[in-house]
């Protein structure tokens, strides 16, 4: 089934709403990209042409896996899986791009704890996804009933991913980033939307409406936690040491072979001392 929809997925994005869809993300995934560093980077997703925009980061190993097959791209070493069971061992990603491949995915969770398992402490993890709560969304409903390009594809909202997020032990940067607020579908006159977007979706860029077709997250993942040990150390034996305290003067004078002990004299100029509050 999820091969199904990443073949359904990845052909829809050499349509032209689809490539227009493209070269919006790639915008903001070479900003994220950039922040990348490290030795090797995974890019998850089910199209080859976007991931180029990782080559500006300063990673030397490159990944690309796909559950379905992908030209070879310059660059990069392909890998035929799934994104919720990796074939990479513990702790030996420094970044991940899931690009758009939680919506393929047979379990969106699942997926998200891999990629929680192969990053190491201080991994990037940027996460591009269709949004349920905007207009790709009702599309997401139509394909429901008639076969379409979004047909069996699992959308999460925003809010959920950032808890899930949280829950596994990620910080994120910032709040999540919305793009993409044409239609989802061709008009009889061509693409929606084509060429410079309109006022209307410029106004909604700037205001970053939670109603965007499209979102970005980027997080990092945290170190793990050390438990504290607060229970009170036990004394052997189940006896208290003494305790040593100061003597007195006279405690001391009091002692076996110690002089006696005098109370100091006061002399007449001391008297006058104290009178003046000295």
């Amino acid at each position: 089934m999820a091969n199904a929809s990443s073949e359904r997925l990845s052909a829809w994005f050499e349509s032209p709403q689809g490539s227009r869809l493209l070269r919006e993300e790639r915008a903001y995934l070479g900003e994220a990209a950039r922040r990348f560093h490290g030795d090797t980077l995974l890019w998850a997703g089910c199209h080859a042409g976007v991931s180029r925009t990782v080559r500006g980061c300063m990673i030397r190993h490159r990944l690309f896996a796909s559950p379905v097959p992908q030209p070879d791209v310059e660059d990069l070493s392909s890998l035929r899986c799934e994104v919720d069971a990796l074939p990479l061992p513990n702790g030996s990603l420094d970044a991940i791009v899931l690009h758009h491949a939680l919506e393929t995915a047979a379990d969106p969770r699942g997926a998200l704890r891999e990629a929680a398992r192969v990053l190491v402490p201080g991994g990037r993890l940027v996460i591009c996804a269709f949004n349920p709560l905007s207009l790709w969304g009702g599309r997401r409903l139509y394909a429901q009933v008639r076969p379409d390009a979004f047909t069996g594809l699992r959308f999460v909202t925003a809010f959920r991913l950032l808890d899930w997020l949280a829950l596994l032990g990620f910080e994120r940067q910032s709040g999540a980033r919305y793009l993409s607020y044409g239609l989802p579908f061709q008009t009889a006159g061509g693409e929606a939307g084509e060429g410079d977007p309109g006022r209307f979706e410029r106004f909604m860029r700037r205001a970053q409406a939670p109603v965007g077709g499209v979102y970005l997250v980027s997080a990092v993942k945290q170190a793990a936690a050390v438990r504290p040990n607060w229970r009170p150390a036990r004394l052997k034996g189940g006896k208290l040491l003494p305790a040593a305290y100061p003597k007195s003067a006279v405690q001391r004078a009091a002692e076996p072979g110690a002089a006696p002990w005098r109370a100091p004299v006061l002399k007449f100029s001391d008297w006058k001392d104290l009178e003046r509050g000295g």
